[in-house]
């Protein structure tokens, strides 16, 4: 084993080999490599590395439906493989982490194949642009972590987005006729303008991930057909009052939201059937304990506020 493989796991050392198996007395190369994984959905365990000089194996090729390109110890991905079309059942395509934001930028038609329905793009919290006329139907779920820019017509089936939306990608957002799930890395408007603007999506699940302009939910019984929400990082967020209104929802889970005042509102809320909370010190969940017995997954949450009490 070289040192440059001792910093890599066991279970990611190595080629895969023709036959299926991983050679893991082999060094990684420096250069790109590509981690495949038969397993979905993204983010579970990979199978092996696949150098993108390796000669072609239709079969074990063929058999790649999941695919994280990324570079070689400390290198990061500056463009899109042009062999990504040698994998004819690929659906998920994970790109980075440690994007270069202009392998977006600069990216044109047929780089991502059309079999992908399920899109990332990690740059480390950099900005990116789609270019215009850039059009990816077969895209039904797009997840980045950084500001991302595109227009309708750069995914018109999204079904499913989690992203730090521009002006231009939030107006895009809500001209996507099928678009039922929407975590927003940053909320671009307070309520109840958030919520008058998305009230004609056909939302399901909803989160609102970041920013200082969420003070309260009035509105959100605008998008009433709500099963999932979740409220994270919302440091000015006092009221969740306005959740009563919606007759659906299912579950509900607050992260690092610290400043709310009425946390006592999930209990009559009579669809929820799972709540939990992290990170929210001082909110008043020790007062809840029969309710969070009922509907937490995790009670371990509870002890922190508990011991400051």
């Amino acid at each position: 084993m070289t040192p440059q493989d001792a910093h890599v796991p066991s279970d990611q050392r190595g080629w895969l080999a023709a036959d299926g198996t991983r050679d893991e007395t082999s060094p990684l190369p420096d250069a790109w490599v590509m981690a495949a994984s038969d397993a979905t959905p993204l983010g579970q365990a990979i199978e092996a590395f696949i150098a993108l000089d390796a000669p072609p194996d239709e079969e074990r090729d063929a058999a790649v439906r999941s695919l994280r390109v990324r570079g070689g110890i400390g290198a990061s991905v500056s463009e899109v493989p042009r062999r990504l079309d040698r994998f004819p059942n690929l659906t998920e395509l994970s790109l980075g982490a440690g994007v270069d934001p202009t392998i977006v930028s600069s990216m044109t038609d047929g780089a991502i194949p059309d079999t992908v329905t399920t899109l990332e793009v990690w740059t480390g919290g950099a900005p990116t642009r789609w270019p215009r006329g850039m059009v990816l139907p077969s895209v039904r779920r797009l997840q980045t972590d950084g500001p991302t820019t595109f227009t309708a017509q750069t995914f018109p089936n999204l079904e499913h987005a989690h992203l730090a939306p521009t002006k231009t990608s939030f107006e895009a957002l809500l001209a996507l006729p099928r678009l039922a799930a929407l975590q927003l890395r940053t909320v671009p408007h307070p309520a109840p303008e958030i919520f008058e603007k998305i009230a004609h999506l056909p939302l399901v699940d909803l989160g609102l991930l970041g920013g200082r302009k969420i003070t309260d939910l009035a509105g959100i019984e605008l998008v009433p057909g709500l099963r999932r929400l979740r409220l994270q990082s919302l440091p000015v967020l006092t009221s969740i009052a306005a959740l009563e209104g919606l007759e659906h929802l299912e579950e509900l889970l607050i992260l690092y939201c610290s400043r709310i005042e009425d946390i006592e509102t999930v209990t009559r809320i009579p669809s929820l059937g799972r709540f939990d909370a992290y990170g929210c010190t001082g909110i008043g969940l020790e007062a809840l304990e029969s309710f969070l017995d009922e509907h937490s997954a995790h009670r371990t949450h509870r002890r922190p506020e508990a011991s400051t009490a």
